[in-house]
């Protein structure tokens, strides 16, 4: 490998994570686009996003393999290939059911992105011996994403005034973009990287599964991250029954959108701040919010005093958002080598997908029913109850010292070299 090239990827991987974290004008205008350009209900909308999360669950094993099979770098340029295509069957779709079938495409690209681009970064650091710096290069890539989806909130309600479709079309030249960006990384081999078969694979699964402070990360992301994906949709409609219009909407996720960029890019003093409890203080704070955010929508009558306070705790939320896809994954890294870190991000997105899929069709279902603001006290509630019972185990198995963790723990890694 040459060191010039691995040095490279460290120096695109922010710009590529700015064009290829997600899926830029489309996340803040999605609501809008489902709900008002194809006609289907908020409740369907959590569908679709508990769809995707059910297929992500299925595809971890399969796309881990082929991951191995032809390296991160091949990984990334697949992935962002069928992201591409997601969009465009999102565009010309006319049903429901068009939309569920690419989810799964869109889902199959995401594992093999979730898959590969953290890795080809890790591994690149590693090569280079800078793998300090994971946390800030990765947050510095995420912060990009952003800070330049909060500039494209700007004008994006605009351009969904003038045709639904603009925005789309967008999103579609931003991943075209980010899949040729992909093409300039140089794929990092560990020198004694080795082929996994099926009962490699089987062996590196029982150990992951030995380790009960592995499997703590994995139970706190089974509940968080569905409470924050619940939560993404639960802001818009509560945004949206606030009645704005398209361009006020836009203004309002411009902000909200950049918070996140600004928690990414601060995540590591946040941490120093509180230290151990990091995961617990985002964890509890974010789930009180949710509850808060139905709460105050109900008590107060008044649109524009409303309309403040949902702002001012989306903001919080956002910038906690922000830490916490940075720190789950720093958690994540520690102890482990190449041979494991791509079966625990497999099993990782799998507690994940399911915790997500479980809580969309939960809220899908209650929101239906008895609109946004008593769904989000319901489920602010729920997540209270079980985030406290989280935390008890989390604490017994998760933030202590190095020498504190067994074997099994740390993959038999030696702690002093920690």
């Amino acid at each position: 490998m040459n060191i010039k090239n691995i040095i490279r990827n460290e120096k695109i991987y922010p710009i590529y994570r700015m064009f290829g974290y997600d899926y830029l004008f489309y996340s803040v205008i999605s609501f809008l686009f489902y709900t008002i350009t194809k006609g289907i209900t908020v409740g369907q909308v959590m569908y679709l996003s508990a769809f995707s999360a059910i297929f992500i669950a299925i595809l971890q094993v399969p796309t881990n393999y082929i991951v191995e099979k032809i390296g991160f770098k091949k990984s990334m340029i697949l992935g962002n290939l069928f992201w591409i295509i997601h969009c465009i069957i999102l565009i010309i779709a006319p049903s429901f059911e068009l939309f569920a079938l690419a989810e799964a495409i869109c889902s199959f690209g995401t594992c093999l992105k979730g898959l590969s681009e953290t890795q080809i970064l890790y591994s690149s650091l590693k090569y280079t011996k800078n793998r300090k710096n994971f946390g800030k290069i990765e947050g510095k890539g995420v912060s990009y994403y952003y800070y330049f989806e909060a500039i494209s909130a700007l004008f994006v309600g605009a351009l969904f005034e003038i045709n639904n479709y603009l925005p789309m079309i967008c999103t579609l030249t931003f991943l075209i973009i980010s899949f040729v960006t992909s093409m300039f990384f140089e794929n990092v081999k560990e020198e004694d990287t080795k082929k996994s078969n099926v009962k490699d694979y089987l062996k590196g699964f029982k150990l992951i599964l030995k380790s009960k402070r592995v499997i703590s990360i994995f139970i706190y992301a089974f509940v968080i991250s569905g409470f924050v994906v619940v939560a993404k949709t639960l802001q818009k409609s509560t945004i949206v029954e606030l009645q704005v219009s398209p361009i006020e909407y836009s203004l309002i996720f411009a902000v909200i959108t950049l918070c996140v960029g600004l928690g990414s890019s601060i995540q590591y003093k946040f941490e120093k701040i509180t230290g151990k409890k990091t995961l617990t203080v985002i964890g509890t704070s974010y789930i009180i919010l949710i509850c808060l955010l139905g709460i105050i929508n109900i008590i107060i009558t008044n649109r524009y005093l409303a309309l403040i306070f949902s702002i001012v705790i989306l903001i919080v939320h956002n910038i906690l958002q922000g830490i916490y896809r940075i720190s789950i994954k720093k958690y994540m890294n520690n102890f482990t080598t190449h041979h494991i870190r791509g079966k625990i991000l497999s099993v990782f997105y799998i507690f994940e997908a399911i915790g997500k899929s479980l809580l969309l069709f939960l809220s899908g279902l209650i929101i239906d029913k008895v609109g946004t603001n008593i769904t989000s006290v319901i489920i602010g509630i729920i997540g209270i109850i079980v985030i406290l019972i989280i935390l008890k185990y989390l604490k017994k198995h998760l933030g202590l010292k190095p020498e504190q963790y067994n074997e099994n723990d740390i993959f038999g890694m030696d702690i002093k070299n920690k």
